[in-house]
């Protein structure tokens, strides 16, 4: 049996004057990313955490990344059940399914917390440069990212398939806007978290549908002044002013 496509309830982007990209707030080159990273190695099971109910792949998304911050640190920060992850939605959304702005649930992550999850920084990644893509991946253990869905993306996930640019991509309607966490990536491949399992992302239709990423810096990997080569002060100082 084919896999179930879920709900859509990404708003549009919308990216803080104040706040560069994070590239900016790199203290000298950052390392050559790897070939390939899988950060999703460790985790046995991706809830749906209600997206096939609701539009709150916002927060479907940020439940998985601390499900695989927890497996690459061994820590066990607490993993919020369906139950909540819907109720932080509708507490975010004002009790309407109307679906949320990632930068404002990262704001919120980052100022007031999650489940008792609370992370470090965040700042935009461009996503056509594929190369601090993956370097935000390899460093961060994970991208918080939005795409805008076609249809046949839909049809393409039930039948286990990855999501390329078939043959008329151009003439497929955009069905919604949608939220993922990019979890790996190889030559062929990234490897996102949604809608209950790992779906794989060609490149060229990443480069085609994304419209926003963003690295995150999560509470299990804080550490006091530079952080794996980023100016932890400059980009503090920045978030204060979002």
């Amino acid at each position: 049996m084919g896999r179930v496509a879920g709900k859509f309830g990404k708003l549009g982007p919308r990216f803080p004057v104040a706040l560069k990209d994070f590239t900016a707030y790199a203290e000298a080159p950052l390392p050559a990313p790897p070939a390939a990273v899988d950060w999703a190695t460790g985790v046995t099971a991706w809830p749906m955490d209600g997206n096939d109910q609701y539009g709150d792949c916002t927060m479907a998304a940020a439940a998985h990344m601390i499900q695989s911050w927890n497996a690459q640190t061994a820590e066990q920060d607490t993993v919020p059940t369906q139950q909540q992850v819907v109720a932080e939605y509708f507490q975010l959304s004002g009790g309407q399914d109307t679906g949320l702005v990632e930068a404002d649930v990262l704001k919120t992550w980052q100022s007031g917390g999650l489940w008792g999850n609370t992370v470090v920084a965040y700042a935009p990644v461009n996503v056509h440069s594929l190369t601090v893509l993956q370097q935000a991946i390899a460093l961060f253990g994970a991208v918080y990212a939005g795409i805008q869905v076609p249809a046949n993306a839909q049809q393409q996930f039930q039948a286990g398939e990855p999501w390329t640019l078939d043959p008329g991509w151009q003439r497929q309607k955009i069905e919604g806007g949608h939220a993922i966490p990019l979890l790996g990536y190889d030559a062929e491949w990234i490897y996102a978290i949604t809608w209950g399992g790992v779906q794989r992302i060609a490149w060229d239709w990443w480069s085609t549908y994304a419209d926003e990423a963003w690295a995150v810096l999560a509470q299990e990997y804080a550490q006091a002044g530079t952080v794996n080569g980023i100016d932890m002060a400059a980009l503090t100082a920045d978030l204060k002013q979002v």
